[in-house]
This record gives C-alpha cells, structure tokens and sequence, in this order.
C-alpha cells in the first residue's frame, strides 16, 4: 500500500496537466508532445509521482 511521505494519507488520485510538454531539441511550435499524469495524496495536495501519457513525444 502506498503512503504519503507528507502527511502519511494513503489515498491517491490522478490527474492530468492538458499543457503538453514537448521534446527540448524540437521546436517549441511542434504539434506533437505529451500531457503529464500527477498521482497525488487527497489529504494534502503532495505529488508522489510525475509521469508522461506519451514518453515517446510523438
């Protein structure tokens, strides 16, 4: 079971950034990228983990 390292709560929801973050050595005008899933303790607020729905940037 995973537990906070902030507050010690143990439940967890996700959430997407719609801000997609695109790859450094593209253009900043590609059309391509990937949005960004947060996993965070509903007690406070602290993101345990960051990830990309699309780590391949295409």
């Amino acid at each position: 079971m995973q537990t906070c390292s902030n507050c010690g709560g143990t439940e967890f929801k996700e959430a997407i950034q719609h801000m997609q973050v695109k790859d450094a050595e593209k253009s900043k005008m590609a059309l391509t990228g990937s949005e960004v899933l947060l996993t965070f303790c509903v007690s406070c607020g602290t993101v345990s983990n960051i990830r990309l729905t699309n780590p391949s940037l295409k």
